[in-house]
């Protein structure tokens, strides 16, 4: 009797992919990969913004209970100068006086009592007993990393330090100092104020932040050719506190970015936590390929005393109110320096839209 036909395909005894097929599958999974992976890091980004947002949350409270504790906002820097600067009797002596970042004062605030407890504000940030006997070893205290402090989405993350040399009346060198990637943006620099809209008769301190500098002792004047400063109070926060910037981001320091690229030839000096050029005023830039100020670039242009991070499209800021806001780097400038001042109201238009959105 005759057999049946059979099905050619049914009948292979090894059946598999043919060369074309396996190239075809080949093909399929790496469309499927590339489709994928920029929705895998996009996640990967969302969730380094929120812990990012969620680090400066902390850092928000802190300063309120800090406020809630002093009765007054945590300066942005620290300044204590005598006269004679150095000598007995005067701030910070035998050291030449008092300075220090807007992180110290808060570690009682931020669960870490223990660099609280080991840091001696009564000394500059750069004390140490190497260089004068007998001193408070305050950079000791800055080499430890605090998590916290820190933007998971900056590159390489903790691990940064930064060595460098700070000269005040002589010259202080420091090794090996744990960064940070938030800063204060307290003022609008006197060589911009015209350039972001105010008027040529404004003067600096007007347009100070909620966390401004306090500078005090008899050297401030004569030596800093400034007034003395306090730190401010919730009072004096009049254009509001859900409309005035508390703190910023300044990452990736003290690698240079301008834009989204490194710059090799140039390492910056500050970035530790401790500090006191933690604090910067606004210039803004150019563009994010060109750093010249002042400018209306004023988001993600460069870390150089700049507001910079490494998000796209923007930047994290907490307010007064302890509230975490993402401002776009495509913020209008003037809108953006209205934010900074904690009295500005009436001094531009800007001022009295940013009060009101």
């Amino acid at each position: 009797a005759a057999h049946p036909s059979r099905n050619p395909i049914m009948s292979r005894k090894n059946p598999g992919f043919t060369l074309v097929e396996l190239l075809v599958v080949i093909a399929i999974i790496g469309s499927l990969v590339g489709l994928l992976l920029p929705a895998v890091q996009a996640a990967r980004e969302a969730a380094r913004r929120s812990q990012c947002g969620n680090n400066m949350r902390q850092l928000g409270l802190a300063a309120l209970n800090y406020e809630s504790s002093k009765k007054k906002l945590p300066a942005s820097l620290i300044v204590g100068l005598g006269m004679p600067p150095g000598t007995a009797g005067q701030p910070g002596y035998p050291y030449p006086g008092v300075v220090g970042s807007w992180v110290p004062p808060l570690l009682a605030f931020m669960e870490e009592s223990n660099l609280a407890n080991s840091y001696n504000p009564k000394y500059p940030w750069f004390s140490s007993p190497a260089i004068v006997p007998g001193t408070p070893d305050n950079q000791g205290v800055l080499k430890t990393p605090i998590a916290g402090l820190i933007c998971p989405s900056s590159p390489i993350g903790a691990s940064r330090t930064v060595t460098g040399t700070y000269k005040f009346s002589a010259t202080f060198p420091y090794q090996g100092l744990a960064v940070t990637d938030y800063a204060t943006n307290s003022s609008i620099n006197p060589g911009s104020i015209t350039f972001f809209g105010y008027a040529s008769t404004v003067t600096q301190p007007q347009l100070y932040s909620a966390m401004r500098p306090q500078l005090d002792g008899a050297g401030v004047k004569p030596l800093l050719a400034a007034d003395p400063v306090n730190a401010s109070r919730m009072a004096e926060v009049i254009d509001g506190t859900t409309k005035t910037l508390l703190l910023c981001e300044s990452a990736g320091r003290p690698d240079f970015f301008i834009g989204r690229v490194k710059q090799t030839s140039k390492q910056l000096n500050d970035g530790g936590w401790g500090h006191h050029e933690n604090d910067y005023g606004l210039d803004g830039a150019v563009s994010k390929t060109n750093n010249a100020s002042p400018g209306n670039c004023v988001i993600n242009a460069h870390n150089d005393n700049e507001t910079y991070a490494f998000h796209p499209d923007g930047a994290t800021h907490v307010m007064v109110d302890g509230s975490v806001k993402f401002l776009n780097e495509d913020i209008t400038p003037t809108i953006y320096a209205a934010l900074i001042t904690e009295a500005g109201s009436g001094l531009t238009p800007s001022e009295d839209i940013a009060a009101t959105e």
